[in-house]
C-alpha cells in the first residue's frame, strides 16, 4: 500500500492510554489520507506503543504504517515489534535509527539500516513494504545519496523525507537522486509539517537535518503556519519528482487533512477517500 498511496499523515501518540484521543485524530485524517503513520516514541518521549493504535485505525477502515526505532530496543525486541506489526495487519514499516535523547541511553544493538535489512527476514511469508527516512537537506548530499543506495539494497521501497520548506533544494536533491538511478524503485513521500507559531519554528530550526529558510520561518512566526502548509502541499503536487505527500500535523490534524485534500485535488483526484469500515 505505501508503494501506491498518494497521501499519508502521522500522528503523535499520547503518553497516556488515551484511546479516544487517538481515535479522534485518526478520524480527522481518515477521509483525506490513505495511510496513517504511527510514530514510535516521537521526539524522544515515551508514548503509547504504535502497535496499540493499529486496532483503533482498523476500526475506522484506515490503513497503517508503523515507525520502528532501533534506538530503544535490542534485536529481540525489534523483531518482536516487526512481527507484531505484521500480525496486526499493518501495511508497512518505516525502519529508522531514532534521534539521540539527552539523559537516555541508546540501546545501539542495530542501526536503522541493519534493522531495515533484518525486517525482511523477520516478516517470513507475510512481507509488507519497508520504508526508510531520507534527508534532502543534508549538509553532505553525496553521503546522503550513498546512504540511500544502501537502504535500497536493504529492501526499502518507500521513503519519508524530513520536513520540507526549501522546495528548490528539495528539487535539486531529487534530481541528483534520479540521475543516480535511485528513484526508479522508490516512492518518495515528501513531508510537510504544520508549524503554529515561533516556538515550533525555533524548535524545527534546531533539529538535525531540518532546513527552514527565513521566508517561511517569518511566515510561521506571523501566525501563517497553517496557510504555509497548504501552499507547500499545492506546490509539491505540481512537482513531477514528488510521488506522494506526507503530513506531520504536530497536533493540528484538521489543517493536515486540508493540505492532503489540496494535494489530491491538484493531482486531479477526489478530495475525499471512500472507505469500507469494518
Amino acid at each position: 500500500m505505501p508503494d501506491r498511496a498518494l497521501t499519508s499523515a502521522e500522528i503523535s501518540l499520547p503518553a497516556t492510554p488515551a484511546t479516544a484521543r487517538v481515535s479522534e485524530r485518526i478520524a480527522t485524517l481518515a477521509q483525506h489520507v490513505e495511510l496513517v503513520v504511527l510514530t514510535d516514541n516521537h521526539a524522544g518521549r515515551a508514548r503509547m506503543s504504535p502497535l496499540a493504535a493499529v486496532a483503533l485505525a482498523r476500526e475506522q477502515g484506515v490503513r497503517t504504517v508503523l515507525h520502528v526505532s532501533a534506538r530503544d530496543r535490542n534485536r529481540l525486541a525489534l523483531q518482536s515489534e516487526v512481527v507484531g506489526a505484521v500480525a496486526l495487519g499493518c501495511d508497512g514499516v518505516v525502519c529508522l535509527h531514532g534521534d539521540d535523547v539527552v539523559g537516555v541511553r541508546r540501546v545501539g544493538d542495530m542501526t536503522g539500516t541493519e534493522l531495515l535489512a533484518a525486517a525482511g527476514d523477520w516478516m517470513a511469508d507475510r512481507p509488507v513494504p519497508r520504508g526508510c527516512v531520507l534527508n534532502p537537506f543534508a549538509d553532505d548530499p553525496a553521503r546522503e545519496l550513498r546512504l540511500l543506495r544502501r537502504k535500497l539494497d536493504c529492501g526499502a521501497t518507500f521513503a519519508h523525507t524530513q520536513m520540507s520548506f526549501d522546495l528548490q533544494r528539495l528539487a535539486d536533491f531529487l534530481d541528483r537522486a534520479d540521475a543516480a538511478g535511485l528513484l526508479s524503485f522508490l516512492r518518495v513521500f515528501v513531508s510537510v509539517g504544520v508549524l503554529r507559531g515561533q516556538a515550533m519554528a525555533d524548535r524545527t530550526r534546531s533539529l538535525p537535518g531540518c532546513a527552514l529558510p527565513d521566508a517561511p520561518y517569518e511566515q510561521i512566526c506571523r501566525g501563517g503556519g497553517e496557510e504555509l502548509a497548504l501552499e507547500l502541499a499545492e506546490h509539491l503536487a505540481s512537482m513531477s519528482s514528488v510521488d506522494a505527500l506526507h503530513l506531520m500535523p504536530l497536533g493540528d490534524e484538521a489543517t493536515a487533512a486540508r493540505a492532503a485534500s489540496a494535494f489530491r485535488q491538484a493531482r486531479g483526484l477526489d478530495a475525499v477517500i471512500a472507505r469500507a469500515v469494518g
